[in-house]
């Protein structure tokens, strides 16, 4: 029995072998790109997230630590205290510039004082005795609808040791 032996003398791969591997890496590497640009972009905005972080609690701690009146028989608030919307004096730039912190103001709370004996010292009036400050912290040319930080804390007038 003789043995017959095939050769071929093809060797290689044909184009169409070829332009499907190509085709198959290129979108390999526009999905590697795509993903790199998201991660690259998530990586900026919790930069800026972060850095906005600290500017909030700053502005945070100067205004809880305003006096709540600045004359408690006329019931003056500082400005940074009055109830309002964002804006005005409840605004402050970051130095850089890049970065609007504001606030909202809202008086929550109101006690009515029938005589003087209620709080020595404190004439007779309604007084506000508790506010909510929302801050929200915006990138400069940011989206307003989109805050970059936000806080809300609450602070309450005590009368003691009021003259």
């Amino acid at each position: 029995m003789a043995r017959t032996r095939f050769v071929s003398n093809a060797s290689g791969f044909t184009m169409i072998e070829v332009m499907v591997a190509i085709a198959i890496f290129s979108i390999g590497l526009m999905a590697m790109g795509t993903l790199q640009t998201a991660a690259l972009m998530r990586t900026g905005d919790v930069t800026r997230k972060t850095e906005a972080w600290p500017l909030l609690a700053e502005q945070a701690e100067r205004i809880k630590q305003l006096p709540f009146y600045l004359n408690v028989g006329a019931q003056t608030h500082p400005p940074e205290l009055d109830a309002g919307g964002f804006g005005g004096p409840r605004s402050v730039v970051s130095p850089d510039g890049r970065y609007t912190i504001q606030w909202e103001v809202a008086d929550d709370e109101a006690i009515v004082l029938q005589n003087e004996t209620a709080l020595p010292g404190v004439p007779v009036g309604t007084y506000t005795v508790q506010k909510r400050i929302t801050m929200v912290a915006f990138g400069q040319g940011g989206n307003p609808l989109a805050p970059m930080a936000q806080v809300e804390f609450f602070k309450v007038w005590w009368a003691t040791g009021v003259p």
